[in-house]
């Protein structure tokens, strides 16, 4: 009795389970999705997860590290010794690569054509003067021009027979000859010639290697020699007073160039001097030069650098010659100027004021804020009143220290 109650109830739970059977598998179904996406984001989470293993470097990965540091201390050090040794040992013994950093003239225009066509412009003529080479006697060519001021415009525009020579020889205008800087020729600065075209005949040049000039050896007292001729030559164009205005370089070469003709009695002397970013000597300016202060904190600077370019005469010392200037100086220097500091002209301003000879003596400092640098003092707009005082002071003889 009791086997057969318990078959019954077998059969029976086995008959709900039939009936139950399509509700489960549902209810199967609609949890499936969610087990997978949760299988799923766990897969991600897992595959997200970063694993930090420290493993040593085996003895041929760590040998390999050796020799890469060692290579590369012999490559830094090969670098050091070609650019801070060899370099310096280089310069000391050539004597062109020194010509070439003193008188950076690579890159500038020495087509003729070049320079003619800016005759163009109403007022400019470009021509030759031939001077001779002081050692060799070869005749050197150098390209000129001459700027006539603005008072003779409307004249060489209208007459086109004008004389330019007679504008320059019977002028009552001051003439004012400009010595430019490295790495420019005459055609560099003709918004500066704007400017001095209000006061001046304007005669600026370029030196021997210069632009169209002729070819040969660079020397200071070469390029000189060949100022003080040109000087020369002019003084024999023109009755009118000159002035001499040198920038950069060219002020050193400028007073140069004054100191020299001071020894010549014979020769009209030119009535004011203008340094414009003027340095007092090649050895103090290397020093603080872009591509000097490379160099300088080398032991070994003075003799490969220094020495050499004193022995070889390429020693640009305005701070010596202008003890020889007997005529009125202005000085003008930019605060902010990055090639030649303004230090330079107060030191400068202080030896021109000691000169034995009675003389007056200009200086102009411009402000940092002005960003005048090296080249633009001459957009000042006080320029042309400082050219048009100076100008006076040197053709009426006063004397006096600003």
């Amino acid at each position: 009795m009791a086997g057969s109650t318990k078959t019954d109830n077998d059969d029976n739970t086995l008959q709900l389970l039939q009936s139950r059977e399509p509700q489960l598998r549902a209810q199967s179904n609609l949890a499936m999705p969610f087990i997978e996406q949760e299988q799923e984001t766990s897969a991600v989470t897992r595959s997200n997860d970063v694993v930090y293993l420290k493993k040593s470097l085996s003895k041929k990965a760590k040998k390999r590290l050796k020799c890469a540091g060692i290579f590369l201390i012999i490559l830094l050090l090969i670098v050091f010794l070609l650019a801070f040794v060899g370099l310096p040992v280089f310069f000391m013994n050539s004597l062109a690569l020194q010509r070439l950093i003193m008188f950076t003239n690579l890159g500038l225009p020495s087509e003729v054509s070049h320079f003619r066509k800016y005759e163009l412009k109403p007022g400019l003529r470009n021509f030759y003067v031939s001077v001779k080479d002081v050692l060799s006697k070869d005749v050197i060519s150098l390209g000129v021009w001459h700027l006539l001021p603005y008072t003779f415009q409307e004249r060489v525009i209208t007459d086109q027979n004008f004389d330019y020579d007679d504008a320059l020889l019977n002028s009552n205008m001051s003439v004012l000859l400009y010595f430019h800087g490295t790495g420019e020729d005459r055609s560099s600065s003709l918004s500066k010639y704007s400017i001095f075209r209000f006061f001046f005949h304007v005669i600026t040049f370029d030196y021997r290697n210069y632009a169209d000039s002729s070819k040969n050896e660079l020397s200071e007292d070469a390029v000189v020699n060949d100022c003080v001729q040109l000087y020369e030559w002019l003084t024999t164009k023109t009755k009118s007073r000159i002035i001499i205005w040198g920038h950069s370089l060219g002020s050193a070469l400028a007073t140069h160039t004054v100191s020299l003709l001071q020894t010549k009695p014979n020769v009209t002397q030119p009535v004011g001097l203008v340094l414009e970013a003027a340095f007092t000597k090649m050895s103090e300016e290397l020093y603080v030069h872009p591509y000097g202060k490379i160099f300088a904190w080398l032991p070994w600077f003075k003799a490969t650098i220094l020495r050499p370019l004193e022995k070889n005469g390429f020693l640009f010392d305005t701070s010596k010659n202008i003890l020889n200037v007997e005529c009125p100086v202005m000085i003008l220097c930019a605060e902010d100027d990055s090639i030649v500091p303004y230090k330079f002209g107060q030191k400068i301003r202080e030896i021109a004021q000691n000169r034995s000879v009675l003389n007056t003596t200009f200086y102009y400092q411009f402000d940092y804020n002005l960003n005048y640098d090296h080249f633009f003092i001459y957009q000042d707009p006080f320029i042309p009143y400082f050219i048009n005082y100076f100008q006076f002071v040197c053709t009426d003889g006063r004397s006096s220290d600003i």
